[in-house]
């Protein structure tokens, strides 16, 4: 066994030391590199979409391009931050949609935001199933949703109502919103209001517009709007039997 003498220990400890300091600066040199990509990306964004806060910027699975979440939407923007692509994402080999997934965990997350004190719940006393619905209390197709409430529940299904008065804030359908809700029996209410009952008039504090501006914020553009517990966007009127099956499908692993 050979014994190193002095020059050869400094040596190796010279390399060992070289190759530690490497290795540090590449660690740092990256992040460095990222943050001013990053910092690039944040300035070409804000010319589009000024005074709308970015959510969040992150590496996409492309090489050169980052993924930016702004609200509910996703953008994919070139590292040096001069060109802008919107759509989805798709993996060509696993034939997989990489966008939707993304969206639809954050409008989930949008909706509980709101609390279930701020809801107005159709439940049977026992569920296996909930779906979220925007609704317009002089909407048709809402109409005729609500008509089969009673359905819903049967098949296990609970469904939370928000408000969307597709006119806007301060139009009559917002009003007869804000009656229903102002309501002392607020589910028995909506259900006489989308009967076509006129309801009293009534103020209170509310959360109708909160609700609106929710809807347009996930991308509502009708109603009724039935989002699954996954964030998954149903449009349109859904008949019980077609909504348990969907609900089923999804279910399963």
């Amino acid at each position: 066994m050979k014994l190193l003498n002095t020059k050869e220990k400094f040596t190796l400890i010279s390399v060992a030391t070289a190759l530690m300091l490497l290795a540090a600066s590449v660690v740092t040199a990256a992040p460095t590199k990222e943050n001013a990509e990053i910092e690039k990306v944040r300035q070409g964004i804000s010319k589009l979409v000024s005074g709308r806060p970015v959510s969040s910027i992150t590496t996409s699975p492309i090489p050169g391009v980052y993924e930016v979440m702004i609200g509910t939407q996703i953008f994919y923007v070139s590292a040096d931050g001069k060109y802008l692509m919107s759509g989805k994402l798709f993996d060509i080999e696993t034939r997989t949609d990489l966008t939707t997934p993304k969206l639809s965990k954050v409008k989930a997350e949008a909706i509980e935001s709101i609390g279930e004190e701020n809801m107005l719940i159709f439940a049977p006393k026992d569920y296996k199933y909930t779906v979220t619905v925007f609704t317009d209390i002089d909407c048709g197709y809402c109409r005729k949703l609500h008509a089969e409430i009673d359905q819903y529940n049967a098949k296990g299904i609970r469904v939370r109502y928000l408000m969307f008065p597709r006119a806007g804030v301060g139009s009559p359908s917002y009003q007869k919103a804000v009656n229903v809700w102002c309501a002392d029996d607020r589910n028995q209410a909506l259900t006489r209001s989308k009967a076509g009952e006129t309801l009293e008039e009534k103020q209170c504090k509310n959360p109708v517009a909160d609700e609106y501006a929710l809807g347009q914020m996930v991308g509502v553009t009708g109603t009724p709007a039935i989002f699954l517990a996954d964030g998954e966007l149903v449009p349109g009127y859904v008949p019980a039997d077609r909504m348990e099956s969907i609900l089923k499908e999804k279910a399963q692993p």
